[in-house]
């Protein structure tokens, strides 16, 4: 076999700026009935299904995964996940924390602008096979294990953006959409605080106009609508977790008026938040 020079003077577009922590990793087997309730976390997950479909809600938009599907899930992120089929259901999944990707904000695995729903296609078996070996080292704790671990861990993440390269180029999004990407920063920061589309224009230096139009192209919404997703999602979150009053629910989220926050939260989920509450603990 020839043998093959690697050129360094083209340097590689992929750079890690710090290497990844990983912080756990587990799977979900052989369950028919999975539900995993609203929750947001303050590092990353990566979770790939390896049998079945469920239905994701990540950041209050739906998404239907199969056999060879990834979520990624970047901190602050509400997220909630069902098994949709009869079959049966399995997943592998990592927790990710102080990764820091040339390009990408820090702490983000990937950059605002990509839906978070990624089909692996031809590059399944090794996004498969990197978690399954990510699994094993943890499960053994061998000599070595982290290491190898966290080897597994860049490499999985590599082949993540492989296949985010060919229907993105990652390299045009190095960098691209700053503003809107700390404006969506700034909402997840503080979106419990009384915020307006002013405060968020002010922060970042620019007319309310102009963010409201980069913020939509970008993200698909704007952002009054995002801060009010990510209200609702947290709402959702507190009422399944716990037995605060609505109105301390409300208060928690952002909105001092609980009757205002009930009607939007019912015209956002078609329930009323007390209906909510009652289903989430029927499904658990």
């Amino acid at each position: 076999m020839p043998k093959i020079e690697i050129s360094h003077s083209k340097s590689d577009h992929f750079r890690f700026i710090k290497n990844p922590q990983l912080l756990f990793a587990g799977q979900v087997v052989d369950e028919s009935l999975f539900y995993g309730p609203p929750q947001i976390h303050d590092f990353c997950e990566i979770l790939y299904v390896v049998e079945g479909r469920g239905e994701f809600t990540i950041a209050g938009k739906k998404y239907e995964l199969h056999q060879g599907d990834v979520a990624i899930y970047n901190p602050g992120i509400p997220h909630e996940e069902r098994s949709m089929t009869n079959g049966l259901f399995k997943v592998i999944y990592c927790g990710v924390d102080s990764v820091h990707i040339e390009g990408v904000p820090q702490g983000m695995l990937l950059p605002a602008s990509v839906e978070p729903v990624i089909s692996c296609e031809k590059y399944a078996y090794k996004v498969e096979s990197y978690l399954s070996e990510i699994l094993r080292e943890c499960d053994s704790q061998v000599l070595g294990y982290e290491t190898l671990s966290t080897n597994l861990l860049m490499s999985l993440i590599t082949v993540i953006y492989r296949i985010v390269d060919v229907k993105h180029q990652f390299q045009t999004l190095k960098g691209k959409n700053e503003i809107a990407l700390r404006t969506k920063q700034f909402i997840d920061t503080n979106y419990t605080q009384s915020i307006s589309l002013k405060d968020m224009a002010d922060t970042m230096y620019v007319s309310q106009h102009y963010l409201s139009h980069l913020f939509k192209k970008e993200l698909g919404d704007s952002p009054f609508n995002y801060l009010i997703s990510r209200r609702i999602e947290e709402a959702k979150r507190l009422l399944s977790d716990s037995e605060a009053p609505i109105h301390e629910v409300a208060a928690q989220v952002g909105y001092g008026n609980d009757k205002y926050f009930s009607m939007l939260f019912k015209k956002i989920t078609g329930q009323t938040p007390s209906a909510y509450r009652e289903q989430s603990k029927l499904r658990s």
